[in-house]
């Protein structure tokens, strides 16, 4: 399955929005069939583990920055 080239940090924050519209989701549901403690409980722990992953997806664009940026500095002082 390809999905369209977009920058990771654009579907970084798209993947944290949408794991935020499920988390207002599950509150919504849950309070409407009385019970807005879980619901509440459940959106905290959605929206967590999608800022989780949010700042991991950084985290981990930044080390492949960085390792390219070594590659490409070893290959200059190689070059010469």
């Amino acid at each position: 399955m390809d999905f369209p080239r977009l920058p990771r940090q654009r579907w970084a924050r798209a993947t944290l929005g949408l794991s935020l519209l499920f988390a207002i989701g599950s509150v919504g549901y849950f309070t409407t069939i009385g019970a807005p403690f879980q619901g509440v409980a459940l959106g905290v722990l959605i929206l967590g583990a999608g800022y989780w992953e949010y700042k991991k997806k950084l985290h981990e664009k930044r080390v492949a920055r960085q390792y390219e940026a070594e590659a490409e500095e070893q290959r200059r002082e190689n070059g010469r």
